[in-house]
This record gives structure tokens, C-alpha cells and sequence, in this order.
């Protein structure tokens, strides 16, 4: 089987997994941070701490800040090796400012994996700017996967948030309603843990924002475990044990905090590996590490022979969750989602159907417009589609796939080596993966006003490397058709159907920006919790064991 068709089912995972980790290790670090100066690292005696903070008032209408002035204090400065499997993979940095009045709160977070021999690396940089008295004034992000870095500006107003994306030149703008009220910004939401902490509390409950997971309220939740002895730096240090929970990823964190409430070690369990950072010095933290193979990990194997699956028109499948807990998947486009258990679902996946597209999604402007990700306001994309349907029948289904066929034959290096490109940087390169197709389909789609927007799920692969009769990561596009929801997957051939039966559905996006990351963070929830069972394909049941993956 050629990469052209197939293999793109099991390069995009890498990357997807290095964003959610980014930002679900951002947040759960903002569950338990203190405001005092680690040097060295492990050295936990307190400095004079900054003023406790009361509840936020109204947002801030002021301009952004300029650059931090001589008399900037830090207040926290701290830096985390980060590994998976036992295996470093990047580092992750936080430190706190205040200047006079104004408390900005920055990360930096660098994670290296390995996608089939190739190394990916992406890196982000936030900064949330907020007074002392906890009023949200200015947010920014700056994502590096492709080849250009991606900036995010949040301005905070009285009733919503101005969100501003900018690459390479071309600036998209956007509003966003703010979270109800009782959400905590990063610095008020670190004093609030720290006063519950000093008054003995064993459960901890609140809500923020953190711009490495997108402009939604994160809702965090912690309770005391008890007391554990761990190595750091070679001395055994008595720590507390917290299991923390973010509404981002379901999967708990187990927290280990020193006895003046600095967060020393976490570690999480994805199912392909241990994700742990632990506190360290900036040298060790930044060390050269070469990048932590993962992309095999994250296959779901079949124990019944199920190759028919990559023709196919309709399947029916059995997804149950090794822990008995299964999020609802999306009943969209192909697919029909049906609950059999708290645990268990059967899925329905018809490759000539398509789904009735919500009201609210017939008129979201977020499916129609340009966004830095499906970037359709570029005259490049938009001359790429005028040529794409030239002799085209006018039919919308036509058109629709026309430019999925287009996409199919325009990028020709079809390699793994892309972080995730947007449409505008795979159209000048003419090269990527399963994602690279998606967003360059979905901004093509855009420019002849055909709603569009983002599928993730799990790809059938019957054979790549060592890899068989397994699931694996992919991506592709819906567009909305007629008032319904239709699949198009320009990985597959431009000569063949658009979509077939091997796609399961489990998560959508707008691409629009820093909530794509949000949008996707279930595939963390999925990795190594899913057992997949093919009932039947195209009307005819499917055996037991035979041909199992190996």
C-alpha cells in the first residue's frame, strides 16, 4: 500500500499529542504554583509573597503594556524537564512578573517526538497580563509548528474578549464572550489555590483561562491523595500528593508538591506513556535530548482481520473504553453514534451518507470565514480553487469535490515532516500530511462560501512498516452540502470515492485558531483506553482472531 493512500493515517498523531500535552501540562502546573523564587531548584523556602488578591473585578479596557521597566519584579521563575516513556522530550518554563500594578504570568514550552524516524518539534510562548486586584487585561500566544510562528492576541473588554491571529502578515479578528462570572486569571487563580492551601483545604475547585488551551473557561480540580517520599536531585524530599483534573483532558494528574506549596513533580498516564515533568535547573531542563519515538504507541490493533475495511462503503463497529468510561463521539457526516453502556458504544459509519447540519452550525460564521489556520482570504488559495473547478457542473457536491481531487494531486511530497502547517504555508510547499490536506481543503471550500471544517478520528491501516490491521490517526474535512454534513478525505486517490467506511469519527474544529488544540484534546482521553471491535463490513459479519494485528 502506498503512502499516497494510506499512510497518512499515522502521521499526525505526534504532533497533535505534543500540542495537548503543552497546554494540558500548562494548565494542571497553573493548578499548584506559588509565588516564590526557586533557586536551586528544589529550595523551598519562601519569599515575601505577593499581595493576596480578591475576587476579579470588571475587565480592563487598558492598552497592552510596554516592555518590562527596571523596577519589574520577579516573582517566580521556574523550569521543568519533561519526559515520556522515561525518555526526555522537552523542557517547560514558567516565571511571573510584576510591575507596579500589572502581574504578567509567561510559559515556554519545547517538546521533541518521533514520527516514524522523524523529528518534530514545536515550541510555544504565552504571557497573560493582568492587574494586581486579579482584572483581566491582555493574553498572547505564539505557536511554532509550521513554518512560520502563529500569534494569538486576546484584549480583554467589559463584556467579551477581542481575539486577534496573526502569520506572516494576514491578521484575522474575531470576538469571544467571556467565561461566567467567578473565573480567576492565572496569577489571581495561584493566589486563591495558595490561601485555600495555607488554611488546610484538601479539595481545591476553580476556574480559568490559560492561552495554551484556547479562550474557553478550563475548569480545574484537586484532591489530597496524602504524603509520598521522591528523589530530586538526589535527596528524598516529603512531598503531598494532589489527583488534579482539568475539564481539557479526563485523564487525572498525580501532583507532588513540597510542604510550601511548590509543584515538584507531576506525571500523567496517556496510554502511549508517562508524561512526568519534574522541577530542575534551566541546564538540565534545556539539555540536547534526541526525540521520544511515540507514533507506534499509538495504533489500536484489531484481533479479527478486518482489510475489507479499506474499500468499504458502510461498517459497523463496537468501541468500548478499558476504564468503562467513554466520552459521546460525534453522530456527524458518515457517522451514527449510539450509547450501549457507560462504557461501551456501537458506531455507524455509512460512506454515501451524510448528516443534517444543526441550525446553529447553518449560520456559525466560524465554518464560513478566514482563519490563520484555513487562511481561504489568501489570493494563492483562492486562485488554486478558480482552477481547481474550472469546467466544473455549478452543483455544489460537484464543486466540493473537484477541490478535494485537486487537493489530492497539488501536494505531492506527502511526507510526515510537518508540525501543522496552515493551508497558505502546505499550498508553497506542496507537501504535509493527513492535516496539511484537511486545512488546505477546508480554506479552499471557504472561498466558494461552502461551509467547511476539520475531522478528526481514526483511519483503518492494513499494513504500513510493522504496522497492521490496526487503527491509527488521521484527519480530513466535512463540508456543509445542502444543509447536511458530507465527508471528504483528500488523502485518498483523486480518482476514487471521496470517503469509504474505514474513518471513525471523534472530534471537529472550525480551525480557528488556538481552540483547534481544545477541540482535538480528546484523541488524549482515546490513546491506549479504546478497544475497537469491526461487527461487520458491508452487510457481512466479521470473524474472531483471524489475521489479529501483529
Amino acid at each position: 500500500m502506498s503512502f499516497s493512500s494510506r499512510s497518512c493515517a499515522i502521521s499526525k498523531c505526534a504532533p497533535l499529542l505534543c500540542v495537548v500535552l503543552a497546554l494540558a501540562l500548562a494548565t494542571r502546573a497553573h493548578a499548584f504554583v506559588a509565588a516564590w523564587l526557586i533557586a536551586p531548584p528544589v529550595s523551598v523556602a519562601p519569599v515575601a509573597p505577593a499581595p493576596a488578591a480578591p475576587a476579579p473585578a470588571a475587565p480592563s479596557t487598558a492598552p497592552a503594556t510596554a516592555a518590562p521597566s527596571v523596577a519589574t519584579q520577579t516573582l517566580e521563575d521556574r523550569w521543568y524537564l519533561l519526559s515520556l516513556g522515561g525518555k526526555p522530550c522537552g523542557w517547560f518554563h514558567e516565571w511571573v512578573e510584576r510591575d507596579q500594578n500589572t502581574i504578567r504570568s509567561m510559559t515556554e514550552t519545547e517538546m521533541s517526538v518521533g514520527r516514524m524516524g522523524q523529528g518534530v518539534t514545536l515550541r510555544t510562548r504565552t504571557m497573560f497580563e493582568e492587574t494586581t486586584r486579579g482584572v483581566p487585561v491582555r493574553a498572547e500566544i505564539v505557536k511554532t509548528s509550521g513554518a512560520a510562528p502563529v500569534r494569538c492576541t486576546w484584549t480583554f473588554a467589559a463584556d467579551d474578549m477581542e481575539i486577534a491571529d496573526e502569520q506572516s502578515g494576514r491578521r484575522t479578528v474575531q470576538r469571544h464572550s467571556l467565561p461566567a462570572a467567578g473565573w480567576l486569571p492565572p496569577y489571581a487563580a495561584d493566589e486563591f489555590v495558595r490561601r485555600r492551601l495555607a488554611s488546610g483545604a484538601k479539595e481545591l475547585r476553580y476556574t480559568t483561562l490559560d492561552p495554551e488551551s484556547g479562550p474557553d473557561a478550563v475548569q480545574v480540580e484537586s484532591v489530597l491523595k496524602g504524603t509520598a517520599d521522591t528523589e530530586v536531585d538526589g535527596r528524598t524530599v516529603r512531598l503531598t500528593e494532589w489527583s488534579t483534573k482539568t475539564s481539557l483532558i479526563e485523564r487525572p494528574s498525580s501532583e507532588f508538591m513540597s510542604s510550601d506549596g511548590v509543584l515538584v513533580q507531576s506525571r500523567t498516564d496517556l496510554g502511549v506513556g508517562i508524561l512526568e515533568s519534574r522541577l530542575t535547573t534551566r541546564a538540565i531542563a534545556t539539555a540536547a535530548a534526541a526525540p521520544v519515538e511515540i507514533m507506534a504507541r499509538t495504533f489500536i490493533p484489531l484481533t479479527s482481520n478486518a482489510r475489507a475495511l479499506s474499500e468499504s462503503r458502510r461498517a459497523e463497529l463496537l468501541v468500548t473504553a478499558k476504564d468503562s468510561v467513554l466520552a459521546d463521539l460525534p453522530s456527524a457526516g458518515s457517522q451514527v453514534f449510539v450509547r450501549t453502556a457507560a462504557g461501551a458504544a456501537r458506531l455507524s459509519i455509512d460512506a454515501d451518507s451524510s448528516s443534517m447540519a444543526p441550525v446553529a452550525d447553518a449560520s456559525d460564521a466560524r465554518f464560513t470565514r478566514a482563519s490563520v489556520m484555513a487562511d481561504s482570504d489568501d489570493p494563492a488559495i483562492r486562485g488554486l480553487a478558480q482552477k481547481a473547478l474550472e469546467g466544473c457542473a455549478p452543483l455544489p457536491l460537484a464543486r466540493a469535490e473537484a477541490l478535494r481531487a485537486a487537493v489530492n494531486r497539488y501536494i505531492t511530497n506527502k511526507n510526515l515532516a510537518s508540525g501543522f502547517a496552515t493551508a497558505s504555508e502546505a499550498l508553497k510547499s506542496r507537501s504535509g500530511d493527513c492535516t496539511e490536506h484537511a486545512v488546505l481543503l477546508c480554506a479552499l471550500l471557504r472561498t466558494q462560501g461552502i461551509p467547511a471544517r476539520v475531522a478528526s478520528g481514526l483511519l483503518y491501516v492494513a499494513e504500513s512498516g510493522a504496522i497492521r490491521n490496526s487503527y491509527g490517526w488521521h484527519m480530513w474535512t466535512q463540508a456543509m452540502i445542502d444543509g447536511k454534513w458530507v465527508d471528504f478525505d483528500a488523502v485518498l486517490s483523486a480518482r476514487g470515492p471521496r470517503f469509504d467506511a474505514s474513518h471513525l469519527l471523534t472530534g471537529l474544529s472550525a480551525a480557528d485558531g488556538a481552540s483547534i488544540d481544545t477541540d482535538l484534546a480528546r484523541i488524549v482521553d482515546l490513546m491506549g483506553d479504546t478497544v475497537i471491535e469491526v461487527q461487520s463490513i458491508d452487510g457481512k459479519p466479521i470473524g474472531n482472531a483471524k489475521g489479529a494485528a501483529r
